[in-house]
């Protein structure tokens, strides 16, 4: 036996049941620390001086030790809409320039069956995530044009509120609600095929938006209230209103939405938050959302994402099953996605 109590043979597998599965990361802030630290992903940089949480966590070598399949990297663009939508379109161009300078490496990806050719060709199949509808401007006909681009997920709000949705970040406690353009948002990235995003959204909407929504949802990076009492963290009725739809949670590796400010977290803190949703809903609504290099402080044993096999050592520590595991690093997502694709 482990120090856990674990059997050793079973532990001592872990590596090798994190290799063989299917690794999805919901969440990365990777271009920002690239293009503003004009590192190439392609090579393993040591962090800069007086920036250590834009270390590159996630650049290609990190990503392969790590056995990440498949990654979402964030477009993010200044959370006021003044000329967001230029920059958004910037942004995704960069990401697509990344990806086909490193085509050995990577592949993008608009749907399920391109992450799994992806896999098959050793290659890490790359996903456009949007970080908030300040980029549209407020004009609905624009997710149309970033579902031509490759975006596979919108969130409705980052930092600020904006006219489709309301911040997490927005103190208001009276009059939240989905605006009409929310409502018309929501149809629309049903019918295309785009996950909705309900990261940084205001707890007072995520219901409403679920309630709405004929696809599952997803929250690409959050943790929960009841551990981690917190704006952006989610309550218990917000992750039960993302279950209710076939949606997933993806656990987010950043400390200080783990833990209260000054404490530590370890890798058993991400299964303590992994913990409270299985309890709520069950393991089928759990994913991974790291949002590495977003200027985060990551939790003991986790250094970068080369270490993401701890996480999957610490989930069998906890007596989580190989399914269970396995569902959790790729497969829940993928059914949430398959199933908002048709």
């Amino acid at each position: 036996m482990t120090a856990g109590g674990v059997p050793a043979a079973r532990e001592d597998g872990a590596l090798a049941l994190h290799e063989a599965s299917l690794v999805v990361d919901l969440h990365t802030d990777s271009l920002i620390a690239a293009r503003g630290l004009g590192r190439d992903l392609s090579r393993r940089h040591r962090p800069p001086r007086g920036v250590r949480p834009w270390m590159l966590h996630a650049d290609i070598p990190r990503l392969r030790e790590g056995g990440v399949d498949a990654v979402f990297l964030g477009i993010v663009t200044h959370p006021w809409p003044r000329h967001a939508w230029e920059r958004a379109l910037a942004r995704i161009r960069y990401c697509r320039y990344v990806v086909e300078k490193n085509s050995a490496d990577l592949a993008l990806a608009v749907s399920p069956d391109d992450i799994d050719e992806a896999r098959r060709a050793g290659k890490i199949a790359v996903l456009i995530g949007v970080e908030g509808m300040h980029m549209l401007g407020g004009r609905l006909e624009r997710i149309g044009e970033l579902h031509a681009l490759g975006a596979r997920y919108i969130t409705m709000a980052h930092f600020t509120s904006n006219r489709f949705a309301v911040s997490s970040a927005d103190t208001r406690k009276k009059g939240v609600r989905l605006s009409e353009l929310g409502c018309m948002a929501v149809e629309e990235m049903n019918r295309l095929g785009i996950m909705i995003d309900l990261a940084h959204t205001h707890t007072r909407l995520i219901s409403e938006v679920c309630r709405r929504s004929e696809a599952p949802v997803m929250v690409s990076h959050g943790a929960v209230q009841a551990l981690r009492p917190a704006f952006r963290n989610l309550s218990d009725d917000d992750v039960t209103a993302v279950a209710s739809t076939g949606g997933v949670i993806g656990l987010i590796f950043a400390t200080h939405w783990l833990v209260e400010k000054g404490e530590g977290a370890t890798l058993d803190t991400v299964v303590d938050h992994a913990d409270h949703v299985r309890r709520l809903v069950g393991v089928d609504h759990l994913a991974l959302g790291s949002d590495w290099d977003g200027l985060i402080a990551t939790p003991l044993g986790m250094r970068d994402a080369a270490d993401l096999p701890e996480l999957t050592r610490a989930f069998l520590r906890r007596g989580y099953s190989d399914d269970d595991v396995e569902k959790i690093l790729g497969q829940n997502f993928m059914r949430a996605f398959r199933e908002a694709s048709r």
